[in-house]
């Protein structure tokens, strides 16, 4: 009986998008370390003045939260690609360097 009393949330898609747009303003503004799941949906329901933690509200949050980290993984993971290959670009180069020094040296000294 007492789940008949219980309310269902209804969203409609544009109450979703504005969920998921708050939700990641949120977490673009918040350490990574430090936000959870549950304090960026505290913090939206605050910045929307709804209860998040009802079910339907509870899931775009999740799928919000998850879709952010997913991109945010994606993106560190370019940039150390990309750092990466720069290191291993820098050391060749210097690598090349002081090969062509010594290569120099060499030829300076015979010369002699």
């Amino acid at each position: 009986m007492e789940e008949e009393a219980r309310e269902v949330a209804v969203i409609d898609k544009d109450l979703e998008k504005k969920i998921k747009e708050t939700v990641n303003k949120i977490l673009k503004r918040s350490s990574l370390y430090q936000i959870t799941e549950l304090k960026a949906r505290e913090k939206a329901s605050s910045k929307l003045d709804l209860d998040l933690s009802q079910d339907p509200y509870k899931l775009v949050v999740r799928e919000a939260v998850e879709s952010f980290l997913e991109k945010a993984v994606k993106t560190i993971e370019s940039q150390i690609q990309k750092q990466h290959t720069q290191i291993v670009q820098d050391v060749q180069k210097s690598t090349k360097k002081k090969k062509k020094k010594k290569t120099n040296k060499e030829e300076d000294s015979s010369t002699t």
